[in-house]
């Protein structure tokens, strides 16, 4: 069995001695979050990988619907519309709608372990981390790999049961995220530069030890870190250069020093490196440096205008909401989709009730506040005390209403201010809440 390192959570590999092959997660060149590109391109030629999907014995796997997991537009373009498509069965259908709008129609959806003859996978989903992503474990006679991508959370004991019965006594690779994948600490306005800094080295930090505690508890014997190949191009901003590259020795470094149980597991494995189980060894066709890469990268998207589709670069967005209503309409919706969510899954962060949050919309000549207690109601106190303070463009948010981009862009792409009270408290269900109604809301009826 060999895996190669594609570029950000997107793996190439084989089981039964090359027998079936797999790709996962394929990015190209789609803007993701309205600000994100590969900040390595796939390291085989995308053109080549689609005409992998003519092979019989081809899987595309798409772990979730973020788009820098599923790049729509190459895949349509290029892939074959009759390949076979792995993916975990969410109660949510957004991801096979999305996939059948394309025109896949193979979709082959995984409950909890599916054999398929001569190979065989498991989903491993854990609903109080996430209802719309999971983790997706292979294997053959021989071998097996974790493909965890975005799920780097401490696997539950229930899930460590799964795998281990699943595993059996097969050498296993564990693919983990090893890089903070949103705004924070970057948007937050509270913190210097040298304590934002301090923030996403602990942030992923806590990722690494994570991914330590992982291969420990499922007795993998090699750790892949990836999924954090990527940089947001924001006008204005130097986001690209201040985000973590995770390679191998710049993850070392975040250990200072200390050993840690497991590290001598970690795959020192950059974009176009192959893994195969049997040398135990990573290899390259050529030499090069990742810097190099991440230079070369930088200025091929500049100087080919692919940044000019981000959302902060592109002319698309020209007009600003100057309704006080038309807010307060939207953090009600948000309001009431949060109570309704909770009477459907009441254990999934009901912490959120009761917390404050406040919008201001940054008009060119007037701004826009409104107030909203979570699970009551809309308050217009604007010198309270709240938990999150969200600053936003007036002409992002009129787009954020229109449905043409997501509330996760803003986020997650790195287009938001961010004020939290007390500073060091993150309220991460908050920010889960929004980003889950963001992609309610654009994908409701206009």
């Amino acid at each position: 069995m060999k895996v190669t390192l594609i570029n950000h959570s997107s793996l190439l590999f084989n089981l039964n001695g090359g027998k079936n092959t797999f790709l996962t997660d394929f990015w190209n060149e789609q803007i993701a979050f309205g600000s994100w590109l590969p900040s390595a391109p796939p390291f085989y030629n995308p053109v080549y990988l689609a005409s992998l999907s003519y092979q019989k014995n081809f899987y595309l796997v798409i772990s979730h619907p973020h788009d820098d997991h599923i790049d729509d537009y190459f895949l349509d373009k290029y892939f074959n519309k009759d390949m076979k498509i792995i993916l975990n069965k969410f109660s949510s259908q957004a991801l096979v709608r999305r996939l059948t709008k394309i025109g896949f129609k193979n979709l082959i959806n995984i409950d909890n372990e599916k054999d398929f003859g001569d190979f065989q996978c498991l989903s491993v989903f854990d609903s109080k981390v996430s209802n719309d992503d999971c983790s997706l474990v292979f294997r053959d006679k021989d071998y097996c790999l974790y493909h965890g991508n975005d799920n780097w959370f401490e696997i539950n004991k229930t899930n460590l049961k799964k795998i281990e019965n699943f595993k059996s006594n097969r050498k296993m690779v564990y693919a983990s995220q090893t890089n903070s994948a949103s705004g924070h600490p970057h948007v937050y306005k509270q913190f210097s530069n040298t304590e934002k800094q301090k923030m996403l080295d602990e942030k992923n930090l806590k990722m690494l030890l994570s991914g330590f505690k992982n291969i420990k508890n499922t007795n993998s014997d090699y750790f892949l870190p990836y999924a954090g190949y990527s940089k947001p191009y924001v006008k204005g901003e130097n986001y690209k250069n201040e985000v973590f590259n995770p390679t191998y020795n710049n993850l070392i470094k975040l250990l200072k020093g200390k050993k840690v149980e497991g590290q001598e597991k970690l795959l020192n494995i950059f974009c176009g490196g192959t893994f195969d189980f049997k040398s135990e060894k990573v290899s390259y066709p050529f030499d090069y440096s990742p810097e190099n890469v991440f230079n070369i990268t930088d200025h091929y998207y500049e100087n080919q205008n692919i940044i000019k589709n981000c959302h902060t670069y592109t002319n698309k967005y020209n007009d600003e909401v100057s309704d006080q209503s038309v807010l307060e309409n939207f953090l009600n919706q948000f309001n009431e989709f949060v109570k309704s969510y909770l009477e459907k899954y009441p254990e999934f962060y009901e912490s959120i009730i009761g917390k404050k949050i406040r919008f201001i919309v940054k008009n060119t000549n007037n701004d826009l506040k409104c107030n909203l207690k979570i699970g009551d109601k809309i308050f217009s106190d604007d010198k309270a005390v709240v938990n999150k303070e969200f600053e936003i463009n007036g002409k992002l948010f009129k787009a954020l209403l229109d449905k043409e981009i997501l509330f996760d862009d803003l986020y997650t792409g790195f287009m938001i201010k961010i004020s939290r009270f007390p500073k060091d408290n993150y309220n991460r269900d908050i920010i889960l809440y929004l980003v889950m109604f963001g992609y309610k809301y654009k994908n409701s009826k206009k």
